[in-house]
């Protein structure tokens, strides 16, 4: 009977077996590619971190360099000396800004390194895999980590030398620093306990942690300056992380989301961004449906800088804060408990980009 079967099958489903039979060497090579694009996309974004690293250690040996011609012109001949006595308090505020400069790039460096290591560890696919995440919601993340990896190696490319660097206010390297290792460090906090670090690199984490805490201690206070409104409930969702609400989780995500929908609207209102557009030179993607787009905005914020590397940057690590709250509000929808260690992480992530956007945008320029 199977025999009688097989031969009243039609021919065209024998034809439709061949196929499928020929396709599936051609599935497991494409299988094999994506997961091959998977790991240069991950080695992609380590590279850039790694190549930013190695470009400030560059300029460290710079700074040393100039540093010495500095010592040596302070030790030269009474004669010589007087020849460039007029000169010679610019020459002394010359090497304070160098040696100022010098362990900015030491810290970022170190940072950097931290980030590097965050990033190694990161497995986007075992993410969504773990809490069931929808493939757009990983996919959306992932992109928007590598462009901001891309923009903050863009960033430190245009930084060739060290009057680069201090030509702009003093928080700004150390701040976009901050805002990719805080970015790294949420997402890393998605993974479990067993797949961290040695301990000798959670004590490390651990003082990064508390220093990136410590420097974005004050972004309340230059919150409230801005509009106590949305100050308060930040308070609240802060507070939140230490009370013992059994519904924290989504008091902090929800208040997250208010911030962010409100925040940049502040800072960029319509009518003003509107009445700027018109003098700007590229005016793409700048409006949509007559309103100014996140783009437009960040650039508004921006625009005393008049640094496009660090708009950016700004405008690829802003969207990626958009993408890590809607994946730390998908967790929390699918009934998943989210631990204080991540709560804490979103919320270190969200302090240190108030801190460094509210920098920007008030002109805190820290000499």
């Amino acid at each position: 009977m199977d025999a009688i079967n097989r031969l009243a099958r039609p021919s065209y489903l024998k034809v439709i077996e061949q196929m499928e039979r020929a396709m599936e060497p051609i599935r497991r090579q494409q299988l094999e590619i994506s997961r091959a694009l998977e790991m240069s996309g991950a080695a992609a974004r380590i590279q850039e971190i790694a190549s930013a690293n190695q470009h400030w250690q560059e300029l460290i040996k710079q700074a040393s360099t100039t540093s010495r011609i500095a010592e040596s012109l302070s030790a030269a001949h009474q004669s010589w000396i007087e020849r460039i006595k007029p000169i010679q308090y610019d020459i002394s505020h010359f090497s304070q800004l160098q040696a100022s400069a010098k362990l900015d790039l030491c810290d970022t460096s170190l940072r950097l390194a931290a980030t590097e290591r965050l990033m190694a560890g990161i497995n986007f696919e075992a993410i969504r895999s773990r809490f069931q995440i929808e493939m757009p919601v990983i996919s959306g993340l992932e992109s928007s980590i590598a462009h901001v990896t891309a923009s903050y190696g863009s960033l430190a490319e245009s930084l060739r030398e060290i009057s680069d660097i201090t030509r702009l206010p003093a928080f700004v390297l150390p701040g976009a620093t901050r805002e990719i290792y805080t970015t790294s460090f949420a997402i890393e906090a998605l993974c479990t306990w067993d797949e961290r670090e040695d301990d000798d690199e959670a004590e490390t984490e651990i003082q990064l942690v508390a220093e990136a805490e410590l420097e974005t201690s004050g972004c309340i206070a230059l919150l409230q300056q801005v509009e106590p409104g949305l100050a308060r409930p930040y308070i609240g969702a802060r507070d939140a992380l230490y009370g013992n609400n059994a519904d924290r989780a989504r008091h902090i995500l929800s208040s997250l989301r208010e911030l962010w929908n409100h925040l940049l609207r502040r800072l960029a209102p319509d009518d003003l961004v509107a009445a700027w557009i018109p003098g700007v030179p590229n005016q793409k993607d700048l409006l949509h449906e007559g309103k100014p787009t996140r783009r437009a905005r960040v650039l508004y914020v921006c625009r005393e800088l008049n640094n496009d590397p660090l708009t950016d940057f700004l405008m690829h690590d802003t969207r990626a804060l958009v993408k890590l709250i809607e994946l730390f509000n998908r967790v929390h929808e699918l009934e998943t408990e989210l631990t204080d260690e991540q709560l804490r992480a979103i919320l270190l992530k969200t302090d240190s980009w108030l801190m460094y956007i509210l920098q920007i945008s008030m002109g805190n320029f820290q000499k």
